[in-house]
């Protein structure tokens, strides 16, 4: 299921319109997916709320599931902004095979196992896919690509066991 196709079906169900209806001052703040040997998991859609510094998440598949509201990971002193959905124009799939193409290009060694994808506003980036991919040599490679073009903005790898260490 592409990212367009969760927030339609989110957004058309009885639960979520309730839901939103009570809780106006929250925003789409970002949307998850894990991709791991051609296995998808259901999408993870986050609505973060400003009074309070947290999250709702709702887990989208053939049910939508929501999670407790919970504390947000990120820096303190960074903003969480709103997901600008009309520049995502960069399918899921899209930016899966974009990156992938990138890493065997650029890190040709590497073999990805699982990958991670995080759709969101970065004050650094503006709207971005924020992909990790896990590799089978236990390293990590980050990749921000522009949510709308695909473009790679910035990449950088590291070894699981070095991020253990710190």
């Amino acid at each position: 299921m592409e990212l367009k196709e969760a927030l339609e079906k989110l957004n058309e169900s009885k639960e979520f319109k309730e839901w939103k209806q009570k809780n106006p001052d929250t925003f789409f703040s970002y949307a998850l997916k894990i991709s791991e040997e051609n296995k998808e998991q259901p999408w993870n859609l986050g609505f973060y709320r400003k009074s309070t510094g947290k999250v709702v998440t709702f887990i989208v598949d053939e049910k939508i599931d929501m999670q407790e509201e919970e504390e947000i990971f990120k820096k303190p002193d960074a903003e969480v902004k709103p997901i600008e959905t009309e520049k995502a124009k960069m399918s899921f799939s899209g930016i899966l095979k974009k990156t992938k193409e990138f890493t065997n290009k650029t890190y040709s060694s590497e073999l990805i196992n699982k990958t991670i994808a995080i759709l969101q506003n970065l004050e650094k980036y503006g709207t971005v896919w924020n992909i990790t991919q896990i590799t089978s040599s236990f390293n990590t490679i980050n990749i921000k690509a522009d949510a709308e073009d695909g473009r790679i903005l910035y990449n950088k790898i590291e070894s699981i066991m070095g991020l253990i260490k710190k």
